[in-house]
């Protein structure tokens, strides 16, 4: 049997272990939403980035164009090459720019994975020492 200071203890331990867990989890779950809400405005704003981009690019080509019929002819290719290769430069620039948030993001919603996992296994690690505790209380 055990004595009612370790039955005291062992109650105070429990309490105050189980109380210690619960805020862990608590604060892990609001991290992690946190993280997930972080990465999905990082995964919106690339998209706004790379559609401001595409628009600034849009007008640039225009002004391209513009200036080229203006021009007439060049001594560094044909007006049609030099849109074309803007053309691309300013699709992989975009395509940059989404690429960069859309990484963050991505490391953000890992980081919330790993925590969640985290968060079990410190869970499962307390209720195991806690039974250990209580074991050696016992005896």
């Amino acid at each position: 049997m055990c004595s009612p200071t370790a039955a005291a203890m062992a109650a105070t331990m429990v309490v105050s272990t189980g109380a210690k867990m619960a805020a862990d989890a608590q604060q892990t779950r609001h991290d992690t939403r946190e993280l997930k809400r972080s990465a999905k405005v990082g995964r919106a704003q690339g998209v706004e980035q790379e559609r401001k981009l595409r628009l600034e690019q849009s007008r640039a080509q225009a002004k391209r164009r513009v200036a080229a019929l203006k021009g007439g002819v060049t001594t560094e290719g044909s007006p049609t090459d030099m849109m074309l290769d803007a053309a691309r430069e300013d699709d992989v620039d975009a395509r940059w720019a989404r690429f960069g948030q859309t990484e963050t993001a991505r490391i953000k919603e890992r980081e919330a994975r790993f925590r969640q996992r985290q968060s079990v296994l410190d869970q499962l690690s307390g209720v195991s020492s806690l039974g250990s505790n209580l074991i050696s209380l016992s005896n």
